[in-house]
């Protein structure tokens, strides 16, 4: 068992859990990944959001 809570990202539930209980797919940390200014794929992440949007 974690710490951490988790999500499921195919029934958006939250648990403890690392499957999910409901549909039994493995959960996530809802975190968002720790920012760096260091960030060398930054420019390509960017460039992908941005071609999404159009």
């Amino acid at each position: 068992m974690t710490k951490n809570i988790l999500r499921c990202s195919h029934c958006n539930l939250y648990t403890l859990e690392k499957t999910c209980p409901k549909c039994k797919k493995p959960t996530l940390e809802p975190k968002p990944a720790k920012f760096s200014v260091k960030d060398k794929f930054g420019k390509y992440r960017r460039n992908y959001k941005k071609q999404q949007a159009l």
